[in-house]
């Protein structure tokens, strides 16, 4: 493979995965679904690159742009584990507040009864 095309290749990878970048940045997680067959396929055209050119010297040309796309994905990584904590901690939080509602009657005092405690009958309206 020429070196035309294996900067065509890292080119490709590179704007995909600066793309995938801008939705995160403006908060348009979902959307970075759409994206994950062209990346795949872009990572196996990338690896394949790799493979057949090995370490040879046809690779320092395009190192930098490896580099960058190495520091890309792994930035990207960061950003989906922010959103997976930021999810996971609202679906707790949610689910707490399930556990903190009061479902029951006040006493005449203005005190909290629960209607597992509760005797006697209870008008369904007010």
């Amino acid at each position: 493979m020429n070196a035309s095309n294996i900067q065509a290749v890292c080119d490709r990878l590179a704007g995909i995965l600066e793309q995938e970048r801008e939705l995160l940045n403006a908060g348009r997680a979902a959307e970075v679904a759409s994206l994950i067959e062209d990346k795949m396929r872009a990572l196996q055209e990338f690896e394949s690159v790799l493979e057949a050119e090995g370490t040879s010297d046809a690779l320092i040309h395009v190192r930098s742009m490896v580099e960058y796309i190495v520091q890309m994905a792994e930035e990207n990584s960061a950003h989906l584990q922010a959103v997976r904590n930021g999810l996971r901690h609202a679906i707790h939080r949610i689910e707490s507040l399930n556990a903190s509602v009061h479902v029951g009657s006040y006493r005449a005092g203005g005190t909290q009864m629960s209607f597992t405690n509760a005797i006697g009958v209870f008008n369904r309206k007010a």
